[in-house]
């Protein structure tokens, strides 16, 4: 775990904010290598989704901590301003980032009059990757970590005592960041060959969604850290998991029926 990567001019450079840059140039390349320079409204979407997904990732906590804070006021009160600030405000969350980026890239192609699922289906491929990136940052940083494990696990990591403060030190856990950034990459190269294959008819960005929201589904059981929130049986990703995987279900479906519709029309004109 190297939390901080190195210094320039005696002020400490982070490592998860350098993978960060390294997630979103990556991304970028497999953008432009996947579309090449077709539509001068690539590299416009693709900023405002940055910009977005930037808003989502510190948003979404204090948007699902509101309700926590107003059931228990009475405790909550009590808590300096401070503290209740690093509260709300002290995570970024991966599934706000995500949907702030949609929501950005839906605002950008409804005022540009830009059709939505080709430009969706373009920058999945590049979402995974990034997110692939980010999870690194995470392993090193150590946050996001696993529960604890046996030690001759082959996925066991001891963290030292130079992390952020909320990893167990000197105990094995598993190294869960490294096993979702490597399923991401492989989701990576997978949507990239469908994109290539379908175009942007809607099916790349509907199987991102559907594949990682049931990985991370799965993932969440195998998390140890305890600030995702628990509301019930499932954490707060596990919820919007679920919630995504309906939608892009359901979306693929439509997205099957308009293909196969259309290529029947296309029988019909023959």
């Amino acid at each position: 775990m190297y939390p901080i990567l190195f210094e320039v001019f005696g002020r400490p450079i982070a490592t998860y904010g350098t993978f960060m840059i390294i997630a979103a140039f990556a991304a970028w390349l497999l953008v432009r290598f996947l579309g090449g320079n077709k539509d001068r409204h690539i590299p416009m979407s693709f900023l405002m989704c940055i910009c977005g997904g930037l808003v989502g990732l510190v948003m979404l906590r204090p948007i699902t901590r509101i309700p926590e804070i107003i059931i228990n006021w009475d405790s909550f009160k009590q808590i300096p301003f401070e503290m209740m600030i690093s509260f709300l405000f002290g995570e970024m969350v991966f599934y706000g980032g995500l949907i702030g980026g949609v929501i950005a890239l839906l605002i950008y192609c409804r005022g540009y009059k830009v059709p939505v699922l080709p430009m969706a289906d373009l920058f999945a491929p590049g979402m995974a990757l990034a997110h692939g990136f980010g999870r690194v940052g995470c392993f090193f940083a150590g946050c996001c970590y696993g529960v604890h494990t046996d030690a001759s696990h082959p996925f066991a990591v001891v963290f030292p005592e130079t992390g952020l403060g909320i990893v167990p030190h000197g105990e094995p856990l598993l190294a869960v960041q490294l096993i979702e950034a490597a399923c991401l990459f492989v989701l990576a190269a997978v949507l990239s060959i469908v994109y290539k294959k379908t175009g942007g008819k809607g099916f790349t960005i509907c199987l991102y969604g559907i594949i990682y929201s049931i990985l991370r589904f799965i993932l969440e059981f195998f998390r140890g850290d305890p600030i995702r929130g628990i509301y019930g049986p499932f954490s707060t990703s596990q919820y919007i998991s679920i919630a995504i995987f309906i939608t892009c279900t359901i979306l693929m479906y439509l997205a099957i029926q308009r293909a196969g519709d259309k290529e029947n029309l296309n029988k019909i004109k023959d």
